[in-house]
């Protein structure tokens, strides 16, 4: 019986008896994010239920191979906030905190629904929900939804065998990373069963950086510092060189791949300053140090390998002078 059969039987409940449901990912929407919320969807749509998926931005293009494209919408004030009010359930996928939800956090939780969080990440006080479906071991969100699809009897069909697969591939990065178990694997073939085509998901997720995106990297690879006899590698990226580059769509993914295929190379921090000011964190690490404990100290989180945060627009370059100092410290401990 799996582990979280009281937290399935639990939502199961709730969505068996909810006429209404609003699924929602954290902000920048990963694969993850997206295979979850996706698989979710197409789920509670062969129940015939009433769901809308809301997404804070356009899907990435790279996950445009999906049948989701044509199945969310983009979060709007004016379109959305009343049916976040009115809904039976709201629920959040791949994220262990309301903030990261952004702004339709706000009318979500002040609406009737019954809230949901369904999440891998490690969580503080039993998760931020009232229906809280978490475990930290799973290698991913989507994951968590297959277990909830396959403990109710729910139809694996194509649609979600495809949109759980993508959350396995990009939080395993193409099953490469330490959290690709035996079990993935083997549910990862389950899925591709379903004509999946996987050369054609690779292509689109892994190979579609535009030549922008390429000059931003050589610009990275040309000016990243490295500490701690090259342990330690950390990169700035300038909101005005991607103005300059004209980088439409920044990811930060393929930049943090490059910087982290170093052969000494064990722990990764990049700074991208956004728009409004602010600077967005992501923070790798091979496998010492935890740079969950390192983002957690500045607000963010996520996993002991993966992690991130946002800092504010007027402290971030002292913020950025703490955080690498903190990333260097716990790098050199690590290694001591």
């Amino acid at each position: 019986m799996d582990a979280l059969h009281h937290a399935f039987d639990a939502l199961h409940a709730l969505l068996e008896s909810a006429d209404s449901v609003v699924i929602a990912g954290h902000e920048h929407a990963d694969g993850d994010a997206v295979g979850a919320v996706a698989a979710l969807r197409r789920h509670l749509e062969l129940l015939d239920k009433r769901v809308t998926v809301l997404l804070d931005e356009p899907l990435n293009p790279r996950y445009g191979f999906m049948q989701f494209r044509k199945h969310y919408e983009v979060y709007d004030p004016a379109l959305h906030d009343e049916l976040l009010r009115s809904a039976d359930a709201f629920v959040m996928c791949d994220l262990s905190s309301r903030a990261r939800l952004g702004p339709l956090g706000v009318p979500a939780f002040e609406g009737r629904a019954t809230t949901v969080c369904i999440d891998h990440h490690p969580c503080d006080d039993g998760g931020p929900a009232e229906v809280n479906v978490l475990d930290a071991t799973a290698t991913a969100t989507g994951e968590l939804v297959h277990r909830y699809i396959t403990h109710v009897g729910g139809n694996i069909d194509r649609q979600i065998a495809e949109s759980v697969f993508v959350s396995l591939c990009t939080d395993t990065g193409w099953f490469r990373y330490p959290n690709t178990t035996p079990d993935v694997i083997q549910l990862a073939a389950d899925l591709a069963k379903q004509r999946l085509d996987l050369p054609g998901m690779y292509r689109s997720i892994y190979q579609s950086n535009s030549a922008a995106m390429l000059r931003v990297l050589g610009h990275v690879a040309r000016s990243m510092t490295e500490e701690c006899d090259g342990r330690m590698v950390w990169a700035w990226v300038r909101r005005d060189l991607l103005d300059e580059l004209g980088v439409e769509r920044y990811e930060a993914d393929p930049i943090l791949d490059v910087l982290r295929s170093g052969e000494l190379v064990e722990t990764v921090a990049l700074f991208t300053e956004q728009s409004d000011g602010r600077v967005a964190v992501s923070l790798r690490s091979r496998g010492r140090p935890d740079v969950n404990g390192v983002a957690r100290a500045f607000g963010g989180g996520g996993h002991a390998f993966a992690a991130g945060t946002t800092l504010s627009a007027a402290t971030a370059q002292e913020d950025r002078r703490k955080l690498v100092s903190s990333l260097r410290t716990a790098t050199a401990e690590a290694f001591a």
